[in-house]
Order: C-alpha cells, then sequence, then structure tokens
C-alpha cells in the first residue's frame, strides 16, 4: 500500500510540475534591412509605336481601337452616332 501510495504521490508532483506556466523569452526582433539607393533605368527612346492593339473607351461612351501590325494600321473610332474607319497599309 505504501509503494502506491508513493507513485501516486511522485506522479501528482510529475504532473504538477509539468503543467505549470512556462516563461519563455520573446525572440529578439529581427535586424533592420540596409536600404540601398536604386540605380534610375534609363528611358528608351522610341519614335515609333509598337506593334499591337488598343483599345480605349471615354467616358461619354467614345470607343477608340487602334491596330497595328508592321505597316498596316487600322484605327476605328465610334462615338456620338457616328462611327469613323481608317485603314492603312
Amino acid at each position: 500500500m505504501k509503494k502506491l501510495t508513493m507513485l501516486l504521490g511522485l506522479l501528482t508532483v510529475l504532473t504538477i510540475i509539468s503543467c505549470r506556466d512556462k516563461k519563455e523569452t520573446p525572440p529578439p526582433p529581427p535586424p533592420q534591412a540596409e536600404s540601398v539607393p536604386a540605380e534610375p533605368v534609363p528611358a528608351a527612346e522610341s519614335d515609333k509605336e509598337a506593334d499591337g492593339t488598343s483599345v480605349n473607351v471615354g467616358s461619354e461612351g467614345v470607343v477608340d481601337i487602334q491596330t497595328k501590325d508592321g505597316k498596316k494600321e487600322t484605327n476605328v473610332t465610334v462615338g456620338d452616332g457616328s462611327a469613323n474607319l481608317e485603314i492603312k497599309k
């Protein structure tokens, strides 16, 4: 009977010790990163427009569509009940 009492007492003490609040130190803050000034990117000078399609819609419902493929260029403008189509080859 003494062995059983001693065993239960030991288990109780171990349980109390393992369940108590542990004081943890917070991790140190990460070091500050040094900022390096960015080098300015030189602007690309382009006299001719790039190939592709662009669509512009105005606040009054005016639609302007421009398509360019090499030397071919198409401009379509729709607005105020009128339309304008221009094709260049």
